[in-house]
């Protein structure tokens, strides 16, 4: 089986094309059913448990690697899981054409910004317009679940979401201003989240929800 890049550059002219297509919604579910989507799926372990876990929401798996996302639709459909749907997104480019605003219940931002040499921070997907975008795609009460197993980049995600410039957007720290969150709230687990405890480091974790209403903490 032929190896799937682990890294592509996002800012080649490739992927700065608008290409990204809005996800249809899989016959048979609830025209309002919870839907939740992963952000840089890879190869959407985390996906997969959540959606067999759930079988009356919807879960997306978004990533740039189209090889990538070609392997696990034969996957989800070797597995019965009608729930799952996968796309296309370059993040920083064109995840605005993918959902309806007000319409994702929980985004997952798992592990995300693999670039560590100076010359490639420019290659980081965390930035104001992201959030702003992400925000608005959100439901009322829905969240933004962040997490990063390297505490610079964690610590970077939590000063783009609480800058004081994008307080407008009403994102609440469920773990209070400038907190992370302690242990896994969800039942599911990324490949590279599981890596990581198995090594016996950290993960720091972030949950942010659009206050405009209450929403539950759990899973």
């Amino acid at each position: 089986m032929r190896k799937i890049r682990q890294h592509v550059n996002p800012l080649s002219a490739h992927f700065m094309r608008t290409r990204a297509q809005p996800v249809a919604r899989p016959p048979g579910l609830a025209p309002d059913c919870p839907v939740e989507v992963e952000l840089g799926c890879a190869d959407a372990e985390f996906s997969f448990a959540r959606a067999a876990a759930r079988p009356n929401m919807l879960m997306v798996g978004l990533d740039i690697r189209e090889p990538c996302l070609a392997r696990n639709r034969v996957r989800a459909a070797e597995e019965g899981l009608a729930n799952l749907a996968f796309g296309y997104v370059n993040l920083n480019v064109d995840i605005d054409q993918v959902f309806a605003p007000a319409s994702v219940d929980r985004f997952h931002l798992l592990f995300p910004d693999p670039w560590v040499k100076k010359s490639h921070l420019k290659r980081r997907v965390i930035e104001p317009a992201l959030v702003e975008t992400l925000v608005a795609q959100l439901r009322p009460g829905g969240e933004l679940h962040a997490a990063s197993d390297v505490f610079d980049v964690a610590l970077e995600i939590m000063a783009t979401v609480e800058d004081p410039a994008l307080g407008h957007l009403g994102l609440a720290n469920l773990s209070g201003p400038w907190g992370f969150w302690r242990g896994n709230p969800f039942a599911e687990a990324s490949r590279r989240e599981q890596t990581t405890l198995r090594r016996e480091q950290r993960v720091w974790r972030m949950r942010y929800v659009r206050s405009d209403m209450p929403v539950a903490t759990g899973p």
